[in-house]
Order: structure tokens, then C-alpha cells, then sequence
């Protein structure tokens, strides 16, 4: 029966909170007057939940974004993907914003970890009230939009958590270059 109510609250557009006021050093501007929109009722429960959707979305609108200035599209990488959703889970676990959390690698680093050695890197991170609203931000910003459209990237991994009724989205960004393995001696 709670589970009914907790679920009919949810879809009856009360389920969440409001995005804090933006505290020093986050790096995306949200509205406190904004209500969740989530697209899955996971959004709107207190546990957190990856949204992948989200994601294909998130990637769809940089790419559209880099056409309009003439940039070639970004690829989906996996690698770069675990990256963004493993930072992306600390930022849900702190439940704010951040690059590097305390204890944590640096971007590259961790992308070594994740099993890419890309020649550059760069990252977005933010948090909002629907897919479309964390976009925008990053867009308003030019530090971030400088990344979606740097024309150097030309892999992207995007993450995208819903908890307490916001989005959390950690976008990465790499350039990388094919992997040329020597040929065989042996070759006929």
C-alpha cells in the first residue's frame, strides 16, 4: 500500500525536491524554481538510478549542438562512459557537484583506469531538473560549451543518474587516435 501511495505521489508531479541555490565551485547554473521532470518514476524516489536514456539523450543534443557550428560528431565510447558514470555515482553519493572528490584521481588518470589513453580530455558536470535543463546550462556556460564543441574530441561518455529528483550528469570528453599494433613477423 505505501507503495502505491509513494507511487501515485511520484506520477502526480510532487515527488521532488527543488535543485539547492549553486554553491561555489559547481559548475552548472540550475533554477530553484524548477520541479522534476523525470522520464522514469525511478527518478522521483529517493535512490538513486541510471537513466540511459538520459545518456543516448545527452549525446544526441552535443552532437546536434556541434552540427549547427560545423564540428564532427561525437562517438559514444564505452571506456569513457564507465569513467563518467563511476564519477557520476560520487557525485550522487555526496549529492553535490564536483571535478575530483577528496581521495579521487584527476580526470586523465582516471581514464587511464578506465582503459583509455586519449592524447586530450576534458569534462562537464551538472545537475538539474530534466535532461533539457542540464543541456542548457551547460550550454549558458562557455568554459562548457567550449568543451561540447571542441572540435579536437571526438569521443564523448555520458552519465546520467537521477536521485531526490535531480539529474545528475557527468559529461567526458576525449580525443583518440586508433590503435596501430605492429604486424606480425611471422605474417605470409
Amino acid at each position: 500500500m505505501l507503495v502505491i501511495f509513494i507511487v501515485v505521489f511520484a506520477l502526480a508531479g510532487n515527488a521532488g525536491a527543488q535543485a539547492p541555490p549553486q554553491t561555489s565551485g559547481s559548475s552548472a547554473a540550475h533554477s530553484t524554481q524548477s520541479q522534476p521532470t523525470p522520464k522514469l518514476l525511478s527518478a522521483a524516489l529517493a535512490s538513486s538510478a541510471e537513466d540511459s536514456a538520459a545518456e543516448s539523450e545527452l549525446l544526441a543534443l552535443a552532437n546536434q549542438r556541434r552540427k549547427e557550428v560545423g564540428v564532427t560528431p561525437l562517438r559514444a565510447d564505452e571506456s569513457l562512459m564507465n569513467a563518467a558514470r563511476a564519477h557520476a555515482r560520487l557525485m550522487v553519493d555526496s549529492q553535490r557537484l564536483s571535478h575530483q572528490f577528496e581521495g579521487e584521481r584527476s580526470l586523465m588518470p582516471r581514464l587511464h583506469d578506465a582503459g583509455l589513453w586519449p592524447n586530450s580530455a576534458g569534462e562537464n558536470v551538472a545537475y538539474h531538473a530534466s535532461v533539457e535543463k542540464a543541456f542548457e546550462s551547460l550550454m549558458q556556460s562557455p568554459p562548457h560549451r567550449q568543451n561540447l564543441q571542441d572540435p579536437d574530441f571526438n569521443v564523448a561518455g555520458m552519465a546520467a543518474f537521477w536521485s531526490g529528483g535531480r539529474l545528475y550528469v557527468v559529461q567526458d570528453f576525449a580525443h583518440t587516435v586508433p590503435q596501430v599494433l605492429p604486424a606480425s613477423k611471422h605474417q605470409r
